[in-house]
């Protein structure tokens, strides 16, 4: 033991060099032992306490619903010291820290929002997927590294999520604070190492086996989800000093693997996933890993022998050893695939099930064999395995082309996970087959000493007969002999136990333990200090152990060393009381052998810390040889054993167990002779009769050993068929007359020892049986062995029978069975909230147990009615048929839905070769109740829409209002609202009906449930509802013939035809939004056309203006036409009309909306559509593209450089990731989302990228500058006569530094002009100056607390810069800016708070976040700021302008940010020139009215930079109130919400957003409202600074001024008397 404990904590060691050792010697840090032996000796567990009343459940947790541990718990003690805590991680991404003694939480995370199960459709693991593999801790550095599985949102489709959005995290934590150590590793993107063209794609595959570590790198193993999509099984190593990817290694490569790009194509990649079922990637520290993959796609190997050390690339099936080389680099060093490997593809019989244990080489090697592996799988064989040379195994290099390992222990019962071990009394291995007992196998040796393994035992009790069975484990007490037991967890019994050594009757005894549930799938328990952990599927946690008050601590275990038999032995055991104790009451043994006295104890109080000492004798000297019928206690036969001694007490305290167990143990020797044979029973199964001429034979080791010290001699061998407990047996002698021996009719073996044959005391001979059938039936043969030590015998048995038969069908409606061949479950058409089955039925027709390898049940509306029928392992015995009902579970639905159509699948899979995989179609369609008027095909004219909040603002969603009577239901309303010819018909509070033609924003759109109200004439309909506190639901209906729904865009709406609609199209021009005017002129500016005599339409607008590449309608009338958008018209974030503004009717078409006020409804010129015949095309205008698409040489300040092809590694462009929605992009969209960056550039018609610099191999396509030949040739989404690039490749534009923006601006009098010169960002850098702030340095946050405490978080998160954050913090000495988007404000460093290591880089300091508003400036990382302090020294500039009438020319250098904002009316008359030079950021806004005449000038200086934000007190006609609460009920102010954009949001801009309102306010930075009267519950908060009254956050638009805060307003109120100012100091502010 003492060997095999030392190689633990060596190789632990190994995994951090060159770090040293720190864990706790009962930490379980890793899954099991690195090596998956399954052998702990390290965690104090007694045999005699945990098969007593004092070891029992000491705590359970329980977290968020549907919230499951895959991953096991891990124990750790921190190298700070302390208690032992626990590190658990779930499948909703959550990590946590508890007090492992107590279960008292320390600390909880959640490091991404989980990926949903129901994006894939395998129930594998239900809900969610998060971290799924057992991470793995550092001990050297106290840190936790896991993969999690999370999502990038429109990563590679659009959406939130969406499988093809699934990424893959690694992450390196503090086990302490659980704060990440470095930023998480994206995963997605790398190439694998030994296929290129196979990349890392996260949604698609499944990261389950344990984490393991071998030095400074981190290796997990992937695999898929129930082989659905494009997968390739892969280990992935990140360098957690270089913190990133090192290596790849694809278990499937070469010419004869699929490689598709197509995600979700199944079957896309070669699979060979490695899942293991959880079981960690084994190593024993030499630098190598060893794994098991599962189905794999491609077979190089094809039925000629080949070395494992032949290099094969297509490993799916296989057990592979690879290298570890530098740089933590993967190499194949050599292999084992079965000689029917491709069989198993077929079958599902999947070889990657289990894992690889490495077992102890101080027990397990032989001659030639220094290290020994054992890996099992759902073939139903063990494989014993020379670890040191697979190349040996290779494929077929054994006995007649079959497998050339060490040994096949054939069981024909399926594995998941694999095998535990114990290293000591001669060596066990222990295996747990689904629905069967956990096995036994000894350790012997062939007569040439090679290690086999031989069947000797078994649990009385059978695992669940379900998929979830977990991985044995053994602990022992301090690695004493004697106290082995055997730990298995089980998905339905729970937790369970025995002694791990089996006795005479070749069982194991039970250890009863306290129920648990159903513990979650392949689990297996970990240990701390005299504890243990589980977690159950309902993710619940348990921790067992014995209580920690007990009374006495006592020498456990007390070894008698070797008694023989007819002797006996004492041994002295020393006890220390730990509390005052009254008395010892009694004093047991469990072995009547073992004698302790009562009256060798103290008889009366003994006290605390008082030591005392009593014999215990092991008396043998009237045992005989054999086992005692009828005992109390154990048998006497030699070997090692061992029993509980228990002392009770009385105890003077309370609170302390009465109870101390220890453990007594020894060797029984007998002097003579004693032979055993080893199993009692050789099962050989069943074997499978196929063809009569070539019937199979099956080949299994017994052992026949001397238990005494003398030698034994072998007088003979016989056999019988008769049972034995009869009166007249016979025998029949084995001879030697030539070979194969006969032992029995069907069974033989080739060497068994002849008669005469000494076996010395102690040894043991391992003898070959086979059984060969002759026909179909059972054989049994009574084989004995007779020597000077007794007589023993062993029974043989198997069976023969014909091969399974599958026979599959699938319900009908009626009752009856399809076809076998039929493979569509049809449900057909079935009412809403209605449940409907169909059953699936596999029949066994065949001579033997058929099994079901494969089973991949549907999930959502269609799912199984018992999740346990025709699971994988699943036994069908002959001529009996298995079932599997499928439900069909409908939602509710409204009248007149849509019908539905859903469709799933089940796949199936048996081992009877002929089945093959069975892949159910399921589909059905939900078909709702229809009510109304029908059109001429008899369907009805209105469809149901959805159930929507009446919250509009500005006045209901459908108007008018038709009736409110007692009468209502859905057929009249719908009948009204058809003969008005109305678009929408709608219901609502029971009574109410309403029809319109606009349509209602999804904005409005609700959850189902919220229209609850039965309509007021059939109380089977639903006619709206309603919420307290929030309002009506109107349920409303459309007219599928004048409009289609739009679900993709959450504020928008479809096109209405038969209704005032936004037309999408007009000829050879699409609507690209609703834009507002331009600041200096028209918006389009190239053509002004006259208004028809009948008034203008759409159609007579884009006649006018073809040749243009835009044209617009506004203000009902009103047609411009242009080449260019001018600055400042932008499109408005809205859809809606009554949002947006574009809400005014055509004046010759009032079907068709025609822009409003200073509002156009902008549309773009598309050149793959025709020109409308008989349209006017403008001659003049030399820039219509006439040949189409092209690539424009130039768009602003940006030069076409060419194609480009992507990144090898990344993206070329990574600076900034599709800023512009996809179907919409254009490359001027791209330009200006681009701007501050070097290069942008557009791929894949709808994708945007930004960056300062290419990522390396991003290089010039070749194919020159022809589209079709160089890869770029794809048009964009937003404009058919542009290029956006291609697959895999980029149109690219690069900054013009020699550009030069002029800029004109209109005045009252005179022209201004100015010049400004770009220069071209070098990247992201420290700055080393912010206004008046100097750079201080990258901080840790403090311990307890933040590191600046006086102001959190004034700046909204998504826009945050360092001058927003240095503007909000004035007056205080420091600010810091953290994690891209969170700012804080300070006068000292909080405790714990210092300088981070790494100095300025920001890739070693930490500080190496972008800012959110700025990618040019670094805003800290996780837990590190950017910190800045105040510097006296530095100034702020400010400008004079002189304002005259006349000429006025200004030349300014420097910097200018900000925006400036005012309106002047008047004369001016004078001249004045002024400079300005210096930087000035910020924001100016005035309001100037008023006449200056004769020869003077008026001067205004502008004021310096105000100290910090302000609360602005008052502007024109409005006066602040104060800062107000919000509403109680509503809003505060709720006539009209959100006017403008959040990003322009400023109190001056809300003002003029809210002229016609009584009260304006401003909140949460962004959010503008106005109303005329301040609703119920919103109330002027006390406070006389921002901090306190809670109206502290700044305006998105001018971070000078407060915007509100979290549910405060700042509140303004309309003046009673309008009031005018004159041009002064104060009406413009920077």
């Amino acid at each position: 033991m003492l060997q095999s404990f030392t190689c633990l904590v060596a190789l632990a060691a190994a995994f951090a060099p060159p770090y040293v050792f720190a864990a706790a010697p009962t930490d379980s840090y890793t899954d099991a032992d690195p090596a998956q032996a399954g052998y702990l000796p390290n965690h104090n567990m007694d045999p005699a306490v945990v098969d007593s009343t004092e070891f029992g459940l000491l705590w359970s947790n329980k977290y968020n619903a549907l919230e499951k541990f895959y991953a096991k718990p891990l124990v750790y003690t921190p190298n700070a010291g302390g208690p032992q805590i626990l590190f658990i991680a779930s499948s909703q991404n959550w990590i946590r820290t508890l007090n492992a003694k107590t279960g008292a939480p320390i600390n909880a995370r959640q490091v991404h929002a989980p990926f949903l199960q129901a994006e894939i459709g395998c129930n594998d693991i239900p809900d969610t997927i998060g971290i799924i593999g057992t991470p793995v801790i550092d001990p050297a550095t106290d840190t936790a590294y896991f993969f999690a599985k999370t999502y990038i949102p429109n990563f590679r489709t659009a959406g939130n999520t969406g499988i093809f959005n699934g990424v893959y995290y690694f992450h390196g934590v503090n086990v302490n604070t659980l704060e990440d150590v470095f930023p998480p590793v994206l995963v997605d993107g790398s190439p694998s190492d030994n296929a290129p063209a196979k990349y890392f794609v996260g949604g698609v595959i499944l990261q389950r086996p344990s984490l393991t570590q071998i030095g400074s790198v981190v290796y997990g193993g992937f695999g898929g989800h129930c082989d659905l999509f494009n997968y390739t099984g892969l280990v992935i190593g990140v360098d957690v000093n270089q913190r990133k990817v090192v290596a790849n290694f694809a278990t499937e490569s070469g010419p004869l693997v699929p490689q598709s790009n197509i995600w979700s194509e199944n079957g896309g990649g070669g699979e060979g996933g490695i899942w293991q079922s959880g079981m960690a990637l084994a190593t024993d520290g030499a630098n190598r890993l060893f794994w098991v993959s599962g189905n794999g796609v491609g077979h190089e190997n094809q039925g000629v022998p080949a070395s494992g050390s032949s290099g094969c690339k297509t490993l799916g099936e296989a057990a592979v050893n690879l290298a570890v080389g530098e740089g933590g680099k993967l190499s194949l060093t050599d292999y084992f695939q079965p000689y029917d490997y491709q069989a198993m593809d077929g079958g599902d019989q999947d070889f990657g099930s289990g894992g690889v244990a490495m077992l102890d080489p101080g027990t397990f090697k032989g001659t030639g064999v220094s290290r020994v592996c054992v890996t099992s799988g759902k073939n139903g064989k063990i494989y014993i395995l020379n670890c040191n040379n697979l190349g040996v195994s290779g494929y077929k290099l054994g006995p007649g082309q079959t497998d050339g390992v060490l040994q096949t222990i054939v069981t024909n019962k399926a594995v998941f996970g694999g095998v535990g071990s114990y290293p000591l009394e001669g060596g066990y291995i222990y295996s747990t087959p689904v629905g069967y007992p956990t096995y036994v196998y000894k350790l012997g040796f062939s007569g040439s000493g090679v290690p086999i393994f031989t069947q000797v035992g078994r649990t009385p009790e059978a695992s669940a007969g379900r998929v979830g069975v977990g991985i044995p484990v053994i602990t022992t007490n301090q690695g004493k002999e004697g106290t082995a037991i055997l730990w298995m967890c089980d998905p339905d019994a729970g937790l369970r136990a025995w002694y791990a050594v089996p006795g005479a009757d070749g069982l194991l005894k039970r250890i009863n333990l306290p129920q648990v549930n159903g513990l979650n799938k392949f689990q297996r328990p970990a240990f701390g200090d005299s504890r243990l952990y589980v977690t159950d599927a309902t993710g619940t946690l348990y921790c067992l152990g014995s209580p920690v008050n007990l009374p006495l601590t006592c020498t456990s275990p007390v070894n008698f060393g070797s008694v023989a038999l007819g002797s006996s032995a004492t041994q002295t055991i020393s006890c220390t009381a730990n509390i005052p104790i009254t008395r010892i009451s009694d004093v047991t043994v469990g072995d009547a052998h073992f004698e302790v006295s009562i009256n060798d104890l103290p008889q009366g109080a003994i006290a605390k810390g008082s030591t005392f000492t009593f014999p215990a004798r092991w008396n043998l000297e009237g045992a005989t040889v054999g086992n005692a019928p009828n005992a109390s206690y154990g048998n006497t036969a030699p070997g090692i054993k061992s029993t509980a001694l228990t002392i009770q007490t009385i105890n003077a305290v309370e609170g302390y167990s009465s109870k101390f167990p220890l453990s007594l143990t020894g060797t029984q020797v007998s002097q003579k002779p004693f032979l055993v044979i080893a199993p009692i029973t050789v099962d050989y199964s069943g074997v499978v009769i196929t063809d009569p001429e070539d019937i199979p034979t099956v080949s299994l080791p017994f052992v026949i050993s001397n238990a005494g010290v003398s030698p034994l001699t072998i007088s003979g061998y016989a056999f019988t068929d008769d049972e034995l407990e009869g009166d007249d047996i016979d025998f029949t002698n084995v001879t030697f007359a030539q070979k194969p021996y006969v032992l029995g009719e069907g069974f033989s073996s080739n060497n068994l020892p002849p008669v005469g044959t000494v076996v010395p005391g102690g040894g043991e001979i391992s003898v070959d049986s086979m059984f060969t059938p002759t026909d179909v039936g059972s054989y049994t043969s009574y084989f004995f062995v007779f020597s000077d030590g007794g007589k023993a015998f062993t029974i043989l048995e198997g069976s023969a029978s014909t091969a399974a038969i599958a026979n599959f069908s699938i319900s009908t409606s009626e009752g009856g069975w399809l076809p076998e061949q039929n493979l569509v479950m049809d449900f057909g058409k079935v009412a809403p909230g209605s449940t409907s089955s169909r059953q699936i039925r596999i029949c066994n027709e065949g001579g033997s147990v058929l099994q079901i390898s494969k089973s991949k049940p549907p999930s959502g509306v269609f799912r199984p009615e018992d999740p346990n029928a025709l699971h994988e392992s699943q036994s069908i015995p002959v001529n009996e048929c298995a079932y599997g009902t499928v439900l069909f579970v409908t939602n509710a639905a409204q009248p007149n839905s849509p019908d539905q159509t859903f469709t799933n699948s089940w796949t199936l899979n048996t081992d009877d070769v002929d089945f093959g995989v069975h892949e159910v179609q399921i589909t059905g369609t939900v078909v709702s109740r229809k009510v109304g008027p029908t059109n001429s095909t008899g369907q009805p004219v209105y469809n149901y829409l959805g159930c929507y909040h009446e919250v509009k603002p500005g006045g209901r969603l459908l108007v008018p209002q038709i009736y409110a009577d007692g009468q209502n239901t859905l057929e009249r309303c719908q009948t009204a609202c058809n003969n008005g010819k109305y678009v929408f018909s709608g219901t609502e509070y029971q009574t109410e009906c309403y029809c319109g033609n606009t349509p209602p924003s999804n904005l409005y759109k609700s959850e189902e449930f919220r229209c609850n109200y039965p309509c007021s004439g059939d109380k089977s309909e639903t006619c709206g509802g309603l919420q307290v506190g929030t309002g009506g639901f109107i349920s409303i209906y459309y007219d599928a013939t004048k409009f289609t729904p739009s679900d993709d865009d959450p504020t928008g709406t479809g096109p209405v035809s038969g209704g005032p609609q936004t037309v999408q199209r007009i000829g050879n021009y699409n609507h690209i939004g609703c834009y507002s005017e331009a600041t200096q002129g028209r918006a389009l500016s190239g053509k002004a056309v006259a208004v028809p005599a009948d008034g203008t339409t759409l159609e007579s607008c884009g006649a006018a203006c073809q040749g243009y590449q835009y044209f617009g309608v506004e203000f009902s009338n009103e047609c411009y036409c242009g080449n260019t958008i001018n600055a400042g018209s932008v499109a408005q974030a809205s859809d809606d009309v009554e949002i947006n503004g574009c809400s005014m009717l055509c004046g010759g078409n009032q079907t068709e909306y025609c822009g409003g006020p200073n509002r156009i409804d902008m549309y773009q010129l598309n050149a793959s559509l025709p020109v409308p015949t008989g349209t006017p095309t403008n001659p003049t205008n030399p820039s219509t593209p006439t040949g189409g698409p092209t690539n424009a040489p130039s768009i602003g300040a940006y030069g076409y450089q060419g194609c480009y092809t992507e990144s090898a590694n990344g993206r070329a462009l990574s600076g900034k990731l599709n800023p512009v929605p996809g179907a919409t992009l254009t490359n001027e969209l791209c330009a200006a989302a681009c701007q501050g960056y070097t290069y942008f550039g557009t791929e894949y018609a709808g994708e945007c990228y930004c960056g300062n610099t290419l990522g390396v191999g991003a290089v010039l396509a070749t194919g020159g500058a022809d589209p079709t030949q160089n890869g770029c040739s794809m048009t964009c989404n937003g404009n058919a006569t542009e290029y956006c690039g291609g697959p895999n490749r980029l149109t690219l534009y690069l900054l013009n530094t020699t550009t030069t923006r002029t800029t004109t601006s209109e005045t009252v009098s005179g022209t201004a002009s100015a010049t400004a010169t770009p220069s071209i960002p070098a990247g992201p850098a420290i700055k080393n100056t912010v206004s008046t702030w100097s750079y201080y340095g990258c901080y840790t946050e403090a311990t307890a607390g933040r590191a600046l405490s006086g102001l959190q978080n004034p700046v909204a998160g998504a826009t945050l810069t360092l001058e927003k954050c240095a503007a909000a913090c004035a007056g205080y000495t420091y600010f810091g800016t953290e994690y891209s988007g969170e700012c804080y404000c300070g006068n000292s460093f909080g405790a714990g708070s210092v300088l981070a290591t790494g100095g300025d880089d920001p890739n070693t300091s930490g500080c190496s976040m972008l800012c959110n508003g700025d990618k040019l400036e670094y805003c800290g990382g996780p837990n590190r700021l950017s910190t800045y302090k105040t510097n006296s020294s530095l100034t702020s500039s400010s400008s004079a302008t002189t304002m005259t009438s006349g000429t006025s020319s200004s030349t300014s250098t420097g910097t200018s940010s900000g925006t400036s904002s005012g309106t002047s009316t008047g004369t001016s008359t004078g001249t004045s020139t002024g400079t300005s030079t210096g930087t000035s950021s910020g924001l100016s806004s005035g309001l100037s009215s008023g006449t200056t005449t004769g020869t003077s000038s008026l001067t205004t200086s502008i004021a310096p930079t105000p100290t910090g934000p302000i609360t602005v007190q008052s502007l024109a006609g409005y006066t602040y109130l104060g800062c107000y609460s919000e509403a109680t009920n509503k809003r505060a102010l709720s006539d009209l919400q959100n006017p403008i954009a959040a990003a322009k949001v400023s109190v001056e801009a809300c003002s003029a957003a809210c002229s016609k309102y009584t009260y304006f306010g401003v909140e949460y930075s962004g959010e503008c409202y106005c109303g005329n009267t301040i609703n119920a519950g919103s109330a002027k908060v006390a406070g006389d600074t921002e901090a306190a009254t809670g109206c502290n956050m700044l305006c998105n638009a001018n971070v000078t001024e407060y915007c509100g805060g979290p549910n405060r307003l700042n509140m303004y109120q309309k003046a009673l008397t309008p009031t005018s100012s004159t041009l002064s100091t104060e009406s413009a502010r920077v």
